[in-house]
């Protein structure tokens, strides 16, 4: 009985000092507060900064409060050519940007360059963000069926599965064709494999869908192209070539270069990469350059690359684009503009600017560049 009684006064004494304990919510509490609206949004805002600082998940270039400004359209009025930016991420995780990902827009048909992470939201994003084209019916999945990858990097080619297979769910029967380097016939029957189960439920379940598009076939670019690029797509609205860049350690890496028919816009896609002879033909009396770059004034805060500033401008410039090194890109090219997608901003919380790096390159003396945000129209 002693016992029995000390117990029920440890149990009186816990609730005591730790209200929580005989405070559970109830079914009817909790579902009264989903139904509020929190002080805190979805986006995050009102921001709290975290103490840490310099890990991947917490720099300050993927703080909600560095986004301060919407898709905006930057389109020449008298072009029907049209370039939209779905995307402009980078591996760091920013959960405010999508993985990197564009589309040219050619008399109301798209094609696709390089198919980042969340590449299927950001379709809608553009959509809903982006009025200045009718894009639910430029994106009609019928439409759904040219891609290019630049490089088969993880961070430009995780969204083809739902490239390939989302769109089949809702009726696709596009015949979908997927352009990239070698090995990307590898990487497409390696994606249709592994997705099979997926495919054949929707084509042999309840909605029995036929099987056209419900996979991609992988195009490589080869043989190996020289620095002069060569013509790998043509069809009645475009004609695409491929260049030859430098990435890393990848073997075969391209920028594409698409000469639209209709009003002979010129546009490039560098995609990731240092100065080369090839970018630099694929961006000759070039329209529109699309190209990545990384800050050098303040890489020494970069989250990857080494421990020290040295490590980092070594390892880092061998993949990246540096502001002086697309300062030669521009020189030697003539390109008539330039925008930044996939941009490295890295800095210290006191010092961040949203614009820094674009400024490093305008410092550089790079003129009619610009900075792209997701839902971007060029």
């Amino acid at each position: 009985m002693k016992k029995r009684i000390s117990k029920f006064i440890l149990i009186a004494l816990l609730i005591f000092a730790f209200p929580s304990i005989s405070s559970a919510q109830t079914w009817e509490e909790n579902l009264k507060k989903g139904a509020t609206t929190t002080e805190k949004n979805y986006m995050n805002n009102p921001f709290e900064r975290p103490e840490n600082w310099k890990t991947i998940y917490t720099t300050p270039d993927i703080w909600p409060i560095s986004e301060n400004r919407g898709p905006i359209d930057r389109s020449p009025k008298d072009k029907t050519t049209k370039v939209l930016v779905l995307g402009t991420g980078t591996p760091t995780p920013n959960p405010y940007r999508y993985g990197p990902a564009m589309a040219v827009i050619i008399d109301g048909y798209p094609y696709f360059i390089d198919c980042g992470e969340g590449w299927w939201r950001a379709l809608a994003h553009s959509v809903l963000t982006q009025n200045s084209l009718d894009l639910s019916s430029i994106f009609a999945l019928k439409n759904l069926k040219y891609m290019f990858l630049t490089h088969l990097h993880e961070d430009h080619t995780v969204g083809l599965p739902s490239f390939i297979n989302n769109s089949y769910k809702f009726g696709s029967g596009a015949d979908k064709k997927v352009f990239g380097p070698e090995g990307v016939d590898e990487m497409m029957a390696h994606i249709n494999a592994a997705w099979s189960i997926d495919r054949h439920e929707v084509a042999q379940g309840s909605l029995a869908y036929k099987p056209e598009g419900s996979t991609a076939t992988g195009v490589p670019v080869w043989p190996e192209t020289s620095s002069e690029g060569r013509q790998i797509f043509e069809d009645e609205r475009v004609i695409v070539e491929a260049f030859p860049t430098k990435h890393g350690y990848l073997e075969h890496t391209y920028a594409y270069r698409f000469t639209a028919k209709s009003d002979g816009r010129i546009i490039v896609f560098g995609g990731d990469g240092t100065y080369s002879k090839g970018l630099v033909e694929a961006a000759k009396g070039a329209d529109i350059l699309f190209v990545e770059g990384i800050t050098r004034k303040n890489v020494k805060y970069a989250s990857w690359g080494g421990e020290t500033e040295k490590e980092k401008v070594e390892v880092i410039g061998t993949y990246h684009m540096f502001p002086a090194r697309l300062k030669r890109v521009y020189d030697e090219s003539g390109v008539k503009n330039i925008v930044l997608v996939h941009v490295q901003n890295f800095n210290n919380p006191e010092n961040f600017k949203r614009l820094g790096v674009l400024q490093e390159m305008i410092d550089e003396g790079i003129k009619n560049i610009l900075l792209a945000e997701d839902g971007d129209l060029y």
